[in-house]
């Protein structure tokens, strides 16, 4: 599996849809860290300490870009309307280096 990059990009006032919409957006995450495959996910807020939200940022592994696009369509916060778009990008990982999961085992 590789790494992608998934950015997400909310449309103007979104943060009511977010609250709606956001245990099922959690919910696909926790499912991606549970498999292992989630490096890093959050939201990217328009300004510290407030709470309307520029998007998300999720970092996770995917068998292929067409597969990363895939779990991305399925987004319920793209489904909702509280992204306007995603943009998904292969990603390596530089530092911290990351650890070797065959090793860990």
């Amino acid at each position: 599996m590789s790494l992608f990059v998934i950015i997400g990009h909310d449309v103007a006032n979104s943060s009511a849809q977010r609250l709606i919409t956001r245990a099922e957006h959690i919910e696909r995450l926790q499912a991606l860290s549970r498999e292992d495959r989630l490096v890093i996910a959050g939201p990217t807020p328009i300004e510290h300490g407030k709470s309307d939200m520029s998007g998300s940022l999720i970092i996770a592994e995917f068998d292929s870009i067409e597969a990363a696009q895939a779990w991305a369509n399925d987004e319920p916060y793209l489904r909702d309307g509280v992204y306007s778009h995603v943009d998904i990008k292969p990603f390596i990982q530089a530092l911290p280096a990351p650890t070797d999961k065959v090793a860990a085992s």
